[in-house]
Parts: C-alpha cells; sequence; structure tokens
C-alpha cells in the first residue's frame, strides 16, 4: 500500500499569518490526489515569533484553514503553528496551560492530533514556550507517522524508533523545519541518518527565503527511503513536488535486514 505525500517548500512572510495563508492557497490550487501535505515549521508567522501577540487557540484560524484544504482536496494536511493552551488532554496528548511550537495533523471534518516539540532551540531565540513532553503516533491509511519538529531531529534518542512483538513503532517520520542554509549539510546528514538507524521513510520539509533576522534558508526538502536514499527532492526557491512511499518494500527491507531485532 502506497502513501502519496506532497511536499511545500515556500517563502514565509515573517509575522504575516493571513499573507502566508493566501499565497499557500495559490501553491496549492494544483495538489490533487495526494495523501498528505506537508508544511514547513511556523509556516504562518516564520521563527521564531512572539507567542504573546501570535499564539492561536487550538481550534483557531489557522487550524480551521487547515481543515479547509483537507476537506477540499480530501487529504491529510500538517505543519507548525505557536498555539496557546489551558491544562487538557487533546488527542491522547496532555498539554500544560502555556504556549507551545506544535505540529498540527488535520485531517478532514476535524479528525486532528497535535504534537508540541519537544526540543526548543533556544539559541536561535524560541523562548516563551513550554516543552513538549509526549510523542505521538498517527495512524493513517495504514501508516504508522510519527512527527518531530526541526531541531528534534539532532537528538537521535527523543528519535529512536523501536520493534516489540514484530511491530515497528513507526513507518514514517515526518520533520518539518525552517533550518538555515548555513547548516544544509548537518541537515542532509542527519536526515539520512535517522533513516538508516530507524528502518523508516523520512520526510523532511524546509522553508526557503530570507527572514527579518536576513538568515537565509535553502531549503532542500526531500524524502528519503529506510535505506537513507533520496526518492525525492525539491527544487530551488519555491516549489512543490510529491513522492511515492510503497509500504511492501518497506516490509520487504525490513524483513530481509533485521537489524530491528538487535536494536537496544
Amino acid at each position: 500500500m502506497n502513501l502519496k505525500v506532497t511536499c511545500v517548500q515556500f517563502d514565509v512572510v515573517a509575522r504575516e499569518p493571513e499573507t502566508n495563508r493566501q499565497h499557500l492557497d495559490e501553491m496549492l490550487k494544483s495538489v490533487e490526489n495526494t495523501d498528505v501535505i506537508v508544511l514547513p515549521e511556523t509556516f504562518t508567522t516564520g521563527f521564531p515569533a512572539d507567542p504573546n501577540e501570535f499564539a492561536e487557540e487550538l481550534g483557531g484560524v489557522t487550524m480551521e484553514w487547515m481543515e479547509k484544504v483537507a476537506r477540499e482536496k480530501n487529504c491529510a494536511v500538517c505543519g507548525t503553528i505557536i498555539t496557546k493552551t489551558g491544562d487538557h488532554k487533546c488527542c491522547s496528548n496532555s498539554m500544560k496551560s502555556g504556549f507551545y511550537n506544535s505540529f498540527i495533523w488535520m485531517e478532514p471534518n476535524w479528525n486532528f492530533y497535535v504534537y508540541n516539540k519537544r526540543h526548543l532551540f533556544t539559541m536561535g531565540g524560541e523562548i516563551g514556550l513550554n516543552n513538549g513532553e509526549e510523542r505521538i503516533t498517527i495512524e493513517y491509511k495504514g501508516w504508522r507517522i510519527r512527527p518531530f519538529v526541526c531541531y528534534d531531529m539532532r537528538f537521535p534518542v527523543w528519535n529512536r524508533n523501536s520493534f516489540k512483538d514484530g511491530k515497528f513503532e513507526y513507518d514514517l517520520a515526518i520533520y518539518t523545519a525552517e533550518w538555515p542554509e548555513k547548516k544544509s549539510e548537518v541537515w542532509n546528514t542527519l536526515l539520512k541518518a535517522r533513516a538508516i538507524e530507524n528502518q523508516s521513510y523520512i520526510v523532511g520539509v524546509n522553508r526557503v527565503g530570507i527572514d527579518d533576522s536576513n538568515i537565509k534558508y535553502k531549503g532542500e526538502s526531500m524524502v528519503l527511503n529506510m535505506k537513507g536514499r533520496v526518492v525525492a527532492k525539491a527544487e530551488e526557491g519555491e516549489n512543490m513536488f510529491s513522492a511515492e512511499l510503497n509500504k511492501e518494500e518497506l516490509t520487504a527491507f525490513r524483513d530481509y535486514f533485521t537489524v530491528a531485532k538487535d536494536w537496544d
């Protein structure tokens, strides 16, 4: 069973959520027959953004927009936004009161999941937010999907897959990011490493352009297979591309190369 993933690499306008949503509406007009649309980290505001000014309640205007796109395209839509919440439990994820950089997975008819970024990039100005405390696994069209956000990728223990009772914890990891061009070699290296060590497909979606702090982003969004090989990659600048992930090939490789049985 295949999963078609569409990656959207675009130039996020700092602190202008409505401008970014309208721009994405134009970009997404041509998308059809896909299963998942993946957007960059903080795709409405850029990174970082003052949570006191830009945080949205869960179910707010950007999540309403995501659900509209999900319904129109009959697929899941995901990316991160800054959220604010009181103490509650949502989609198997407990959230303390405060601000988060939240990965939102939105399906039609308001079936959604929330993963809160665990590793905040404080040295890059990501302050005033709570660290997420829980990983989640999304069951979707026969795939087990694990979301992560940008800086999370540097911490292999947090990204670690597992194999128990003949079942892998996840089949696909999605990294939504705002990863600067000057660290491009690290981006490419870690995406490949995460695929190989976890025997998983990897989707990494990054922004392009120059932000309001004069930091340049190259993009290099890509999809890698469980062997760490690139199966699809963005062109330079703003663009979209799609890739078919093949579950049978993933299972065959895992059955052939049974390293998971020897994982710690």
